[in-house]
Parts: structure tokens; sequence; C-alpha cells
């Protein structure tokens, strides 16, 4: 696996921000493309657009430095060592998305639920070309195993350190990029056109990416060997703790939004 893609010089493409670029160009275009969904024209895209990317970014920064790295202590000794802060979470990303859509809808009066549904499709998309950038930064490792697709990471440089260099592992990220591009598939050519036309009410899309990835992740961090994060409640790791939140929170949205559909009628 390659974390320098190449040098030119002093000049060093780091995979990590390349495929973070190519994850954000593909949800962007895809919110774009079905931008008529959430009654969006040009200027009201582009006011979404902005704040949600510096949501989404804030949330994964957020996230990072309170539950992984070691909590916020450390973190924030490490940031002022290095004059720097690296990290970022999915599950953090996702949740800035999501409540900056819904201030976007608060202070501007855009369907939230409707937007909802493109960040249901969006963001499997965007997290299968990040999890490839994962795969050759060597972060988000799996565990060490014998199976016969096991890889090895043997870049100093890469994000595995220590015991685990060198050592077969679970492709865990390539795992997360499949079981995304699965959920991405089932959410937008299953979900999402019984929502446009009606079938389905708005924000199905959304609260069925909420379910599908939190059980895919759920799973799939008992694979996981890199940072499980500070809280851990019966031994899950953050992110499974958080899965089984958001299953909890979308199942109280669907029955709560339904409620109100009916209401309506």
């Amino acid at each position: 696996m390659r974390p320098i893609l190449f040098s030119i010089g002093s000049i060093q493409l780091l995979a990590a921000p390349l495929f973070a670029g190519l994850a954000a160009m593909a949800s962007a275009r895809y919110l774009h493309r079905y931008r008529a969904h959430a009654e969006l024209d040009s200027d009201s895209f582009w006011t979404l657009m902005v704040p949600l990317a510096v949501g989404t970014i804030a949330g994964g920064l957020l996230l990072y430095f309170f539950a992984y790295g070691g909590g916020p202590a450390k973190n924030w000794a490490l940031m002022l060592e290095r004059r720097r802060f690296v990290g970022g979470a999915f599950y953090g990303d996702l949740t800035g998305a999501t409540l900056t859509a819904w201030a976007v809808w608060r202070l501007k009066g855009l369907p939230f639920r409707r937007v909802a549904d493109l960040i249901g499709g969006a963001a499997p998309l965007g997290l299968a070309v990040m999890r490839l950038g994962c795969f050759q930064h060597g972060c988000c490792f799996g565990t060490p195993t014998d199976a016969a697709w096991a890889v090895a990471f043997d870049d100093p440089r890469s994000a595995i350190k220590g015991s685990l260099l060198g050592v077969p592992i679970h492709p865990l990220q390539l795992y997360e990029a499949v079981a995304a591009g699965l959920i991405f598939a089932a959410v937008h050519f299953g979900v999402f056109p019984r929502v446009r036309d009606g079938r389905l009410p708005a924000g199905a899309s959304f609260l069925a990416f909420i379910v599908l990835y939190a059980v895919a992740r759920f799973g799939l961090d008992f694979l996981r060997a890199s940072d499980p994060g500070i809280i851990r409640p019966f031994g899950l790791t953050t992110a499974q703790a958080i899965a089984l939140a958001s299953i909890a929170t979308a199942a109280y949205l669907w029955k709560d939004w339904a409620d109100r559909d009916a209401r309506r009628r």
C-alpha cells in the first residue's frame, strides 16, 4: 500500500487527503445531480453546500478529538506539540452534515427530510471512495488473520505502527468500502426511487442508510484493530455504541415522521 502516492522533490502527494477530496467530490456531485428532490435551485444548493461542507469536516474532527486518540487531553497536548491536528471519524462527519442540514432548514426553510434523503445516498458513496484512501494510508486497519486474502502493511510511513507492521491482517478498509458500495446501491436503487414517487415518505432513504450502515459498522468493528475510541460500553467500540444509538434514533424518527405525516392528511 502507498501512503505517499508519489513525490516530486520535497512535494509529496499523500493518499489520505487525495481520496478525501475525491470522496467529497463524489458526494457533492450526487447532491447536485439530485438536488431537485430537495427542491433546491442553484442558489439554494450553494446556500446548503457551503455550511454542509464546513459542518461535515467539523463534525469529523470534533468526534475524533473527544472520543478517539486517547481523548481530549491527549489530543490537545499532541496538537500543541505538532501545531496541527490530524484525525477524523465518519460518524462525526455524518452527524455534522445532518445537524448542518437541520440548522439550514430551520434558518432558511429548506426541506430537511428531503435534504436528508440526499445525504442518505451521498454519504455511502463518499465513504466507499474514502475507505480506498484509508487502505492506501493504512488507517482503520483490521485484526491479524491467516485468511488467503490477508494483506500486510510494511511501509513504516503508513498509519500501522509497532507489532502489526508487516503482519497479515484483515483488509478491513476494503470490507467497509464494499459494504458502503452495497449500501449505496440498496439506498439509491431500492429506496430512493420509492421516496421520489411517493411510495415511501420523505426521509426514508436517509433512515435506510443510517440503519444499514449501523448494522455493517457494528459487525465490521469486531475485526477492527485500530483505535476503538474511549467510549466503550460493555466492551464495544465507540463506533459500535454510536451504531446502536443511531438505530434507536432512526426507529424514533421513522415513527415521529409517520405520525407527523398522518396528522397532515
